[in-house]
């Protein structure tokens, strides 16, 4: 369920910059080529590695992917497209795009770094794959493998190392954000949402309602037999007890569908729940579903379209006492 205090992710925000970067490095290049006067093809072709840039960071904004996978791909595909380009370059382009003294070292030095940098991009994003690619590129295309062995043979593979930590750290960083998140937001026993998710998921759902004209209603629930469970069979066996209504709070009451804006259920105490319903049935046939499968529990509802939290929530407590004395009547009568 969407959140509004999700956490942004650390390879979002690796992925947000890199495209920030990728333009800046784009226009240097278009912009160094104008300035030394270079040719047509050195100003079109790094001005393609610019205009990716530049795609690449619309869509971040415009499409704010969850998936990771597509985010990366995005990344590791606009660098090796990158790579492709140098690799036309470097083949096509006169040495008087580069220097003026027709030294061609001074070319094959300049594409070498460049390369050995997309190399490091592609294996911070793409971890061992992206530099396995970047590494083919630059070895069977850039890289002279007739020349003497030097550090210019390791230091494209240093850099991809280096790059592979950075995406082992960053992923690893990633999952415990979510697991502090998890911990943060859900209860540990039974996976719903905690009190301190309550008042955001509230807030949240009364403006999707107030914005679709629907009805938004919250349901205070409690367990009617929890003490006798825990006295008389064992705290583990209260445990399972909780875990049963929560159960049956996800398949019976909380009923997704393409036509529902989105519910929302808490664990808030002990034997406590609290679940919140856009345009769903009224209270009473909600409770009617819960004892279907989970029979020991009342509920007290209130619409709380144009109600405070605090308000819903007394009005609810309320109603709860009032459906939770009833029952108890029905039941010393009925013994």
């Amino acid at each position: 369920m969407p959140s509004t205090t999700r956490h942004e992710s650390v390879s979002t925000l690796a992925v947000r910059n890199y495209w920030w970067a990728s333009m800046v490095g784009g226009l240097y290049f278009v912009g160094g080529f104008v300035a030394w006067g270079g040719t047509r093809a050195s100003i079109v072709s790094s001005a393609l590695f610019l205009t990716g840039g530049i795609a690449g960071l619309m869509f971040h904004y415009r499409m704010p992917w969850r998936s990771r996978a597509r985010r990366v791909a995005m990344v590791v595909g606009h660098l090796f497209t990158g790579q492709m380009i140098l690799i036309w370059q470097n083949a096509h382009l006169p040495l008087s795009d580069y220097t003026t003294s027709g030294n061609p070292d001074i070319r094959a030095i300049l594409i070498y770094l460049v390369s050995s940098l997309i190399i490091g991009g592609m294996s911070m994003f793409g971890g061992v794959w992206g530099a396995l690619l970047g590494l083919a590129t630059h070895y069977a295309f850039i890289f002279d493998l007739h020349e003497e062995f030097s550090f210019k043979w390791a230091f494209p593979v240093l850099i991809a190392l280096a790059g592979n930590i950075v995406s082992s750290a960053a992923w690893r960083l990633d999952e415990a954000y979510l697991e502090m998140e998890r911990l943060a937001n859900h209860d540990n026993l039974t996976g719903l949402f905690n009190r301190r998710r309550l008042s955001t998921e509230f807030e949240r759902l009364q403006a999707v309602a107030r914005r679709s004209g629907s009805a938004l209603l919250l349901v205070a629930w409690d367990l009617d037999d929890l003490k006798k469970v825990n006295d008389t069979q064992g705290h583990a066996a209260g445990d399972e007890y909780i875990c049963d209504f929560a159960r049956a709070l996800r398949s019976h009451v909380r009923t997704a569908s393409d036509t529902r804006a989105g519910d929302a259920a808490f664990r808030i105490g002990g034997d406590e729940f609290i679940s919140l319903h856009i345009d769903g049935p009224d209270g009473d046939t909600l409770q009617l579903r819960a004892h279907s499968v989970f029979a020991s529990v009342s509920a007290g509802w209130v619409r709380c379209d144009a109600l405070t939290f605090d308000q819903a929530l007394t009005q609810a407590d309320a109603a709860l006492y009032q459906n939770k004395a009833h029952r108890k009547a029905i039941r010393a009568i009925s013994v």
